[in-house]
């Protein structure tokens, strides 16, 4: 790394100061704090947390719409009976489950992120961890959509 360094006098009023400025090259990419590297993280932006979001909201929908245009019955035994007699609640439950798991890898990202030692066996680890625990979410997620939307599509027929 190498710095420049720049003098100069300023002449204020009836004062004389001496300034200094020291310009150095910019910090190598792993240096920066994260999310201000080129390289993207699966978690690092908001959109990961998003899409479990969206995934459960489409759980909710098509769970909504199967049980109340073709007959479906809810999968989740204690979930079961509620989406039989209270349909406002089952809605707040389910919906506020997928908000309330998506904050949960946000805020899970934006903790492991303010580590400062980021080459660290624990941190790597954690990263891992909380990347397959995302992967393990979506994907259980995605084949309960799939498993609504194949219930009501056999129920169309």
């Amino acid at each position: 790394m190498f710095s420049i360094r720049v003098s100069c006098l300023v002449r204020v009023a009836k004062y004389v100061a001496s300034r200094s400025l020291t310009l150095k090259s910019p910090k190598p990419p792993t240096e920066y704090p994260r999310g201000k590297t080129e390289e993207p993280s699966i978690l690092s932006n908001k959109t990961a947390p998003s899409l479990l979001v969206l995934m459960g909201s489409m759980d909710w929908l098509t769970t909504i719409v199967g049980i109340l245009y073709f007959g479906a019955v809810e999968g989740n035994p204690v979930l079961a009976g509620l989406a039989q007699t209270n349909l406002p609640v089952f809605t707040a439950i389910k919906l506020g489950t997928a908000f309330f798991v998506g904050f949960l890898f946000y805020q899970a990202e934006k903790t492991l992120n303010r580590t400062e030692d980021k080459k660290s066996k624990n941190f790597v680890r954690m990263r891992y961890l909380l990347i397959g625990a995302y992967l393990a979410s979506l994907i259980f997620l995605v084949v309960a959509v799939v498993n609504n939307i194949s219930a009501v599509a056999s129920g169309v027929t």
